[in-house]
């Protein structure tokens, strides 16, 4: 699941705000009929599924995205706010994401047996025992702990079936140019989102930039990444899945699902 932004959530827990699955904006519409079957492409659907495996099997990899999304105001009116995100990853069991943004910063660890969440604007930091898998340790952020990382999609052993299981309809609109590299763009429909990537035409079958509206959202508000730095053979030192937390950090317990309810 794909989240718009980290947010802490007062000195007694953190919590991550969530988002869906991928999605992007598509000019074609999908059929207005029976949507228990879906209608996506064959081309569309051949190459999502390959670059999930391609991500997917990869042992390690570190990647940067350069992120803007909105917020509506209740007034109706959007801003846009960006941010970036590092990930560094090894499997089956580590990583890292540290998000730079408007709003504010977030740094993220998994070391195998541990996720801990940190706000440095905060002295507060929450920590969590975890399963000694990323995918297992993905799903307890989600479903216990109510939260996400950004881009998590893409940490998946399995990406494809993630991002494939909700969609309604999907195209491929060809070959675009992304920042100077030749990309394959898809669209696909979900019934809460539209979404839209773009996926490198080359032996590297990476996602170049990614598009998401949320169209049961007031305002019908986007995200936006686009990719760059893929690395499938970096030189990650051991501290990168070890927490840094300044002298004095506190912690708290992350806000759980059934407690947010």
């Amino acid at each position: 699941m794909i989240a718009v932004a980290f947010v802490i959530s007062g000195p007694a827990l953190l919590q991550v705000a969530g988002a869906q699955s991928p999605a992007a904006t598509s000019n074609a519409q999908p059929p207005a009929t029976d949507t228990a079957t879906p209608a996506i492409a064959a081309a569309a659907n051949r190459l999502l599924q390959q670059m999930g495996a391609y991500i997917g099997s990869a042992a390690e990899f570190t990647f940067h995205a350069a992120i803007t999304f909105d917020h509506v105001l209740p007034t109706g009116q959007k801003l846009e706010f960006a941010a970036t995100e590092a990930v560094a990853l090894q499997r089956p069991n580590r990583f890292y994401v540290e998000w730079t943004g408007d709003l504010g910063d977030r740094q993220l660890w998994y070391d195998g047996t541990t996720v801990t969440l940190y706000d440095p604007a905060t002295p507060f930091y929450a920590s969590e025992a975890t399963a000694p898998q990323i995918d297992s340790t993905l799903e307890k952020l989600i479903t216990q702990l109510g939260f996400s990382p950004p881009l998590d999609d893409f940490l998946r052993s399995d990406p494809y079936q993630v991002v494939r299981g909700n969609v309604q309809y999907g195209i491929d609109l060809g070959i675009n140019d992304v920042n100077g590299t030749s990309c394959r763009t898809l669209a696909f429909v979900e019934r809460d989102i539209d979404w839209q990537i773009w996926i490198q035409d080359g032996p590297q079958l990476i996602p170049c930039k990614l598009v998401i509206t949320y169209k049961t959202w007031p305002g019908q508000p986007q995200f936006s990444a686009v990719f760059t730095d893929w690395d499938f053979a970096p030189r990650i030192a051991e501290p990168v899945f070890t927490p840094e937390l300044p002298q004095g950090t506190v912690k708290v317990p992350f806000q759980t699902v059934a407690a947010s309810k």
